[in-house]
């Protein structure tokens, strides 16, 4: 597979249907139906850039923001975007803006650009599986934070 056949495979990502929740009751809903994962195989890491998956990353907030705009509700939604570590996959999901407060149990920072995230995603070492055996990088243990790429889609 090269790069023009891996964004045409994520394709389907980027004209997936949300769903709009209409309360705070709808949080895990919403968190289980807008979220979607996307991994990489190390042979495709040399092929493609934090450029490449920064436009597909826009695409996909065009389509959400059309969506939002053409939907019945009155609501707006947080669009999320974090790497995941452990599974390695660059992950991304929508929650409707009655829920201030993003749903992760860890501590979580906010940043302005998406690129950050992505670049972790692309230079992790875990592309093919972690090792069955753990793996140290010798740093002290310290409390996990996500890096957490946010973004309000308003409903004009």
């Amino acid at each position: 597979m090269n790069k023009d056949q891996y964004f045409e495979d994520l394709q389907d990502i980027i004209n997936d249907l949300i769903y709009i929740g209409s309360s705070e009751a709808d949080l895990q809903e919403e968190t289980k139906n807008n979220m979607w994962r996307i991994s990489i195989s190390a042979d495709l890491i040399n092929q493609i850039t934090t450029d490449d998956f920064n436009a597909f990353i826009n695409k996909v907030i065009q389509n959400r923001k059309a969506q939002i705009e053409n939907s019945k509700s009155n609501l707006g939604m947080y669009f999320y975007l974090w790497f995941d570590i452990m599974t390695s996959q660059l992950r991304f999901n929508l929650i409707s803006e009655i829920n201030k407060k993003l749903p992760f149990s860890c501590e979580i920072q906010i940043l302005n650009d998406p690129k950050e995230i992505i670049d972790d995603f692309l230079e992790s070492p875990f592309h093919n599986g972690r090792p069955i055996g753990g793996y140290n990088d010798d740093s002290e243990d310290k409390e996990y934070i996500v890096k957490v790429f946010k973004l309000h889609l308003k409903k004009n």
